[in-house]
């Protein structure tokens, strides 16, 4: 079962890869003579390449900024490449917004902007508006607070110089087309990466909400950065999406009943706390006789109380393991598309009914590597980590639970 949920993961991680839908969508732009392309985010390497392959040395100038070894084996004449730091900041970030606000600074009526956005480039392409240590430190709170994307970006996009619309501001009077894939399960246009070409949506009330629930103590010092108004212009061109979550968990069906399943689609919001929610999936299986396959899509959330080592799809998988302790027929995995489950090189995990001895074989208490959020030392030692690389690609996370009963 392993070895078939494994195939049925990477058959839907394939097919969300977005070189082949960012070239069809921008084959349907290539009347422009000049254009210049700004490439964003974990897929920033494969949308750049289908960019380069329709307008090859029509590209005026090309900037791509990705995660740390996302951009290996990948050079061109076309684009200037900075890879910077995921899920928080770093001086590349800055480094990449300041060529980004560059590039749109020169631009003129006569010109086109292209984007190519894609997830991870809320922290990838960042020039704060507050001091580079506040905006880390605020970062990192709202990430070991359990905080969703939606009120991460939210805050952040208030802070920045480049989000919330302000790189199109910045390239004003110039067209700018957006092309995106979608790691926001509702596809909000202006929630991916933090919306840097699309005007800032959010409501006072929902920002101030996000600041009383996972930032109390910035609840006043924050104000005059948060809420001082936004009027600049903005020539939109047209926004396009190259993939998002149902790529993935279709694919994901149609490879399952290659295997011989019968596909039940589930939920593709989940987004709640993740050893939690693993437990919820499971439970939610009912006993039906054959090979069953069940997908679910989302992103879920890690509130942080241990000082181990995991992200949100291993801590699933670990709690998974946990839950279906000695039971037989039933496997479970869950995976982050992009290929990296939080600060780790695992994409995410995996368990079955034997996981779970296979960890304490290993002198290791699964319960109390999962109140330590140690679920990357845990699986290692069960042989149940998965590590894919960096995929190209960021539509969320997939999980599968596999039953086979008589």
């Amino acid at each position: 079962m392993k070895k078939e949920a494994l195939r049925i993961v990477n058959a839907a991680i394939k097919a969300a890869d977005p070189y082949e839908n960012t070239k069809r969508i921008l084959e349907d732009l290539s009347v422009y003579e000049e254009i210049n392309v700004i490439a964003l985010g974990k897929a920033a390497v494969p949308m750049a390449q289908a960019a380069e392959d329709v307008f090859g040395g029509r590209i005026k100038r090309g900037l791509l900024v990705t995660k740390y070894q996302h951009s290996e084996g990948f050079s061109s004449p076309f684009f200037e490449i900075i890879e910077a730091s995921h899920p928080v900041s770093d001086e590349n970030s800055e480094l990449a917004a300041e060529k980004g606000l560059e590039i749109a600074r020169e631009l003129t009526e006569k010109d086109c902007l292209i984007v190519l956005i894609s997830g991870g480039g809320s922290a990838l392409f960042e020039k704060s508006r507050v001091s580079f240590s506040l905006q880390r430190e605020i970062t990192e709170k709202l990430l070991k607070r359990g905080a969703d994307i939606r009120s991460i970006n939210a805050i952040r996009k208030r802070l920045s110089s480049v989000k919330g619309g302000r790189l199109s501001e910045a390239a004003y009077p110039a067209r700018v087309i957006s092309v995106a894939l979608s790691d926001v399960l509702s596809n909000d246009k202006s929630v991916i990466a933090s919306g840097p070409t699309v005007p800032d949506s959010e409501s006072e009330e929902f920002i101030r909400e996000a600041l009383a629930s996972f930032l109390p103590e910035y609840e006043r010092s924050l104000d005059d950065t948060l809420f001082c108004s936004q009027s600049g212009k903005i020539n939109d061109g047209g926004y396009y999406f190259a993939g998002d979550i149902n790529i993935l968990c279709e694919a994901a069906g149609e490879k399952a009943r290659e295997l011989g399943y019968t596909v039940f689609h589930g939920r593709r919001d989940i987004s709640g706390e993740a050893s939690k929610e693993a437990v919820s999936l499971i439970k939610s299986i009912p006993r039906r006789q054959g090979k069953c396959c069940y997908i679910f899509g989302g992103e879920t959330v890690v509130n942080i109380k241990g000082t181990g080592k995991g992200g949100r799809n291993q801590e699933m998988a670990l709690s998974a393991a946990i839950e279906i302790k000695g039971r037989k027929n039933i496997a479970f995995i869950s995976v982050g598309s992009d290929g990296t489950d939080g600060p780790t090189d695992a994409a995410g995990g995996f368990s079955d009914g034997n996981t779970y001895e296979r960890i304490k074989s290993a002198g290791l208490s699964p319960e109390n590597e999962l109140m330590n959020n140690n679920s990357y030392y845990a699986l290692k030692n069960a042989g149940d980590l998965i590590i894919t690389g960096p995929t190209g690609t960021n539509v969320n996370d997939i999980t599968v639970i596999l039953t086979d009963y008589d």
